[in-house]
C-alpha cells in the first residue's frame, strides 16, 4: 500500500491509498460516509489477487484532503477526473460503496470519457423526503433526520457515532440474523470500522458531517443524466440502505444491471467487495 497526495489547481491537497499492482487495471474505489480511504485497506489483498490498481482517494474534509465548503455530490468528478489525468489513467472504473454510491453516479452523470463502467454497492438512494428516510434502521434514521435539519443538528450524532467507535458504526441488536453472523465470520469489520472512523476525524468532525449531509442535499444530477454501464448490487436483508433504495435507482438509471444477493445484509458490500471487483474487471 502506498499513500499519495495531488496539490488541485485551487490548491486543496487530494490524498488517496493504492493497493495492488501498478500496472493493474485501474479502479478507483469510494469510500461511504462517515468514512475515508481507509475503507479501501481491507480490499488489498483481494486487489493483488485480481490484478486490480485499487486508488482510493479521501473526499475533501475526509481524512487528509483538504475541506471543501459549499461543494456538491456533482462536484466530486472533477477531482477524480483530475487524479486520474494526475495517474495517466485513459481508461478507468469506478465502484462506489454505501455513502460513496451517489458519488460514484456523479462520476458517471459528469460525462468523463475515462469512465467506462460504474459499480454502485449498496448505495445510498436520493434521501429527498421523509417517506425515504423512514425506511432506515434507527441510527440511519437518526443521522439523516438531522441532516435535513442541517449541519448543526447533524454535528452532535456524527460525534456521538464517532466516540462509540465500532459499537456505534455496527450497532449489532440493530442488524439483522445475516449481518450479525457475517461480522461474527469476519471480525476483522468492527476493527476496521473503528480504524476509519478514527481516520476520517484525524483533522476534526467537519468534514465527515458536511460529507454526510450532502446525502440529504440536491446531488446536482438527475439520475436520468447518469451515463455507461452501471451495475447496481443490494442485499435482500440491508437495513442501512433498505432494498427498495437500490430497487429504485436502477429502475431510474438507463440501461443499468441489478444483482440482489439473497441472504445478505449491508456488511455484505465489503466482504463481496471482491467479487465485484472481478466482475467489474470482466467486463468490457
Amino acid at each position: 500500500m502506498s499513500t499519495r497526495s495531488l496539490r488541485l489547481s485551487d490548491g486543496r491537497e487530494l490524498v488517496w491509498d493504492e493497493h495492488g499492482p501498478a500496472d493493474g487495471i485501474p479502479v478507483v474505489y469510494l469510500h461511504g460516509a462517515p468514512s475515508c480511504r481507509v475503507m479501501g485497506r481491507g480490499l488489498a489483498s483481494a486487489a493483488a489477487g485480481t490484478g486490480v490498481r485499487l486508488i482510493v482517494p479521501d473526499r475533501p474534509g475526509c481524512g487528509l484532503s483538504t475541506f471543501l465548503p459549499d461543494r456538491r455530490i456533482i462536484d466530486w468528478p472533477a477531482d477524480v477526473s483530475a487524479l486520474a489525468e494526475h495517474l495517466g489513467l485513459d481508461r478507468y472504473r469506478v465502484v462506489g460503496t454505501s455513502g460513496g454510491g451517489p458519488y460514484a453516479l456523479a462520476c458517471a452523470a459528469a460525462g468523463d470519457p475515462g469512465v467506462v463502467r460504474t459499480a454502485v454497492v449498496c448505495g445510498v438512494g436520493p434521501l429527498d423526503g421523509p417517506q425515504r428516510i423512514a425506511g432506515l434502521h434507527e441510527v440511519n434514521r437518526a443521522v439523516f433526520a438531522a441532516a435535513t435539519e442541517g449541519i448543526d443538528a447533524l454535528t452532535p450524532i456524527v460525534e456521538r457515532l464517532v466516540a462509540g467507535g465500532a459499537a456505534a458504526a455496527v450497532p449489532g441488536d440493530l442488524l439483522p440474523r445475516e449481518d450479525r453472523e457475517n461480522i461474527a465470520a469476519h471480525p476483522e469489520l468492527a476493527a476496521d470500522a473503528a480504524a476509519m472512523l478514527r481516520a476520517a476525524t484525524v483533522h476534526g468532525l467537519h468534514g465527515v458531517v458536511h460529507d454526510t449531509w450532502l446525502l440529504v442535499r440536491p446531488w446536482g444530477f438527475e439520475l436520468s443524466e447518469v451515463g455507461g454501464p452501471v451495475d447496481f448490487y443490494a442485499g435482500d436483508h440491508d437495513r442501512n440502505v433498505p432494498l427498495q433504495h437500490v430497487v429504485d435507482q436502477a429502475a431510474a438509471v438507463p440501461g443499468s444491471t441489478l444483482t440482489v444477493w439473497p441472504g445478505s445484509g449491508h456488511s455484505h458490500a465489503l466482504t463481496r467487495l471482491p467479487e465485484v471487483l472481478r466482475r467489474i474487471c470482466a467486463e468490457p
